[in-house]
């Protein structure tokens, strides 16, 4: 995981470039906003719409309620990149969820927090622990 972005194949292009053909009706280089969901969909991929709010700044910079095909590949690689992401978090939890509980040990997150985390003090690893726990008790 991380902060450096996905590089799409030539299969990956093509088919996000199809997609996005698919929708620029009047082939002007651009598609409506509320197309989006739909062109990732014939890309094979689904996006949640909380997702596309998180996305927001990086959509219509300009308000034009268009975006561009460059804007629309940046996207794709964003979500891949998200999908990606997501699906090692998953399986690094199912890793350390050694019981199989459905959660790891107050003990065994604070001892990973320390490993990755030169710069936490131990106030911030307890924060964290905190903030995750009262995360956990608003959603049982």
């Amino acid at each position: 995981m991380g902060d450096q972005t996905i590089k799409l194949t030539e299969d990956q292009i093509s088919n996000a470039r199809e997609a996005f053909d698919k929708y620029d009706r009047r082939g002007q280089d651009r598609i409506p906003i509320r197309e989006i969901a739909n062109a990732f969909k014939s890309c094979g991929v689904n996006i949640k719409h909380d997702w596309l709010d998180k996305m927001r700044d990086d959509i219509d910079k300009e308000g034009s309620g268009y975006i561009s095909v460059d804007e629309f590949l940046h996207l794709y690689c964003c979500k891949l990149k998200s999908d990606e992401d997501e699906r090692e978090l998953r399986e690094a939890f199912r890793i350390l969820d050694k019981e199989n509980k459905g959660q790891i040990p107050t003990d065994d997150l604070r001892w990973i927090l320390k490993g990755i985390g030169d710069d936490l003090t131990d106030e911030d690893i307890e924060a964290m622990i905190n903030d995750t726990e009262e995360i956990g008790r608003a959603h049982v």
